[in-house]
């Protein structure tokens, strides 16, 4: 756990004194992603930077796992805490194999355990290592090198994870990319993870709770939930901005607003003319035909009239799924783009789970609004 106790920063001294953090308290528990975010000039970075001591503390103090960062050595303070930053911070000197194994090395850890965790975090951050360990930073996208990054960090297996902007230098594309595969290695891993950001989307979606600043205070600190729903003043509710209903898409998946009996699933072995009653009986436009508990394609009246066989026959293939963790803010988009009435929904193992809807997604909105305003 990390404790913030009446934390002050100032810079400068008498009249040219500059107070940049402003008796800021709160606790972030063991496992828990918190994102400090505000404007730039909030203290968001300073309090970040004085939880491993890259700047000393003015005024009162922090704990992590109730020790106070002021008996603890600098060095050894930073060694136990990763640290990842926007500019990456990678030696272009060095391979990427002796970048991750840099903290290990200093740690005395044997080469044959360096070599493994090596090996193990290139793997966990989707880089081949037999490709990547003898390559220097420079031969790799900006996309990958911030990979690295997040493994170099991770390389002493340490309890908590400090992050500035880390993604903030990637284009969207790839941003979206790595946040998702950071979500999944965060939901194994459970490290404690404190993480400065300006966007408010990465927030959302990132964060367990997160620390809203302003002038180096603490203006609210709460789940992303309350944030959205409950502002706790004008500063707050402008910062997170008028369009607070198509955020709280970025909250909810896939999982919690489809439907998962479908009345329009066909099973592979039906044979079409049978496939066609059935539509026809339930009044559907389109059959999803399942085979081994995968949807394999969809058929419409029009696709099985003249087939006798087997509804796989007749059956035309699915362009895109949405897996059930996906949230709904990117399900709308595509669907809008791709001018879809609804889209099947999978596991990460390409199973069936459900059907989702425009009109799904309208009533996980309202519901979302109708829970918060009965609290």
């Amino acid at each position: 756990m990390i404790e913030y106790r009446n934390v002050r920063k100032v810079y400068g001294n008498g009249q040219d004194a500059v107070p940049a953090v402003r008796d800021i308290s709160l606790q972030i528990k063991p496992g828990e992603v918190v994102v400090f975010l505000g404007p730039s000039g909030c203290g968001k970075t300073t309090l970040l930077r004085m939880t491993n001591k890259l700047e000393d503390i003015s005024g009162g103090d922090i704990l992590v796992d109730g020790r106070s960062i002021r008996e603890l050595n600098p060095v050894q303070l930073r060694r136990s805490m990763g640290y990842v930053i926007q500019q990456i911070g990678l030696f272009p000197n060095k391979t990427i194999y002796e970048n991750i194994a840099m903290i290990p090395r200093v740690l005395k850890w044997d080469k044959s355990k360096i070599d493994d965790r090596v090996a193990h975090l290139l793997k966990i951050v989707k880089l081949d290592p037999e490709t990547y360990s003898d390559r220097y930073p420079a031969e790799l996208s900006g996309g990958q090198q911030q990979r690295v990054g997040v493994a170099r960090a991770l390389a002493a297996d340490p309890d908590i994870l400090l992050m500035d902007e880390p993604f903030g230098a990637i284009d969207p594309i790839n941003r979206d990319q790595i946040q998702d595969e950071f979500m999944r290695l965060q939901a194994r891993l459970k490290k404690t993870i404190v993480f400065v950001s300006h966007d408010i989307h990465e927030a959302i979606k990132m964060a367990d709770r997160i620390a809203i600043f302003r002038g180096g205070q603490l203006v609210q600190f709460d789940t992303p939930e309350m944030i959205l729903t409950q502002p706790k003043n004008k500063f707050v509710s402008d910062f997170v901005g008028a369009d607070r209903a198509l955020k709280v898409l970025g909250l909810i998946r896939a999982r919690d607003a489809m439907n998962t009996s479908p009345k329009n699933v066909i099973p592979a072995e039906m044979k079409s003319p049978e496939a066609l009653d059935r539509l026809m009986e339930k009044n559907r436009k389109v059959g999803i035909v399942v085979e081994n508990g995968k949807p394999v394609g969809y058929v419409t009246p029009k696709l099985l009239k003249f087939e006798t066989g087997p509804v796989t026959d007749a059956a035309e293939p699915f362009q895109i799924f949405v897996e059930d963790d996906e949230p709904l803010r990117e399900v709308l988009s595509s669907m809008l783009m791709d001018s879809m009435d609804f889209y099947c929904v999978v596991d990460d193992n390409g199973h069936f789970k459900g059907t989702i809807t425009y009109q799904n997604i309208q009533d996980k909105i309202m519901e979302f609004y109708e829970d918060d305003t009965n609290e």
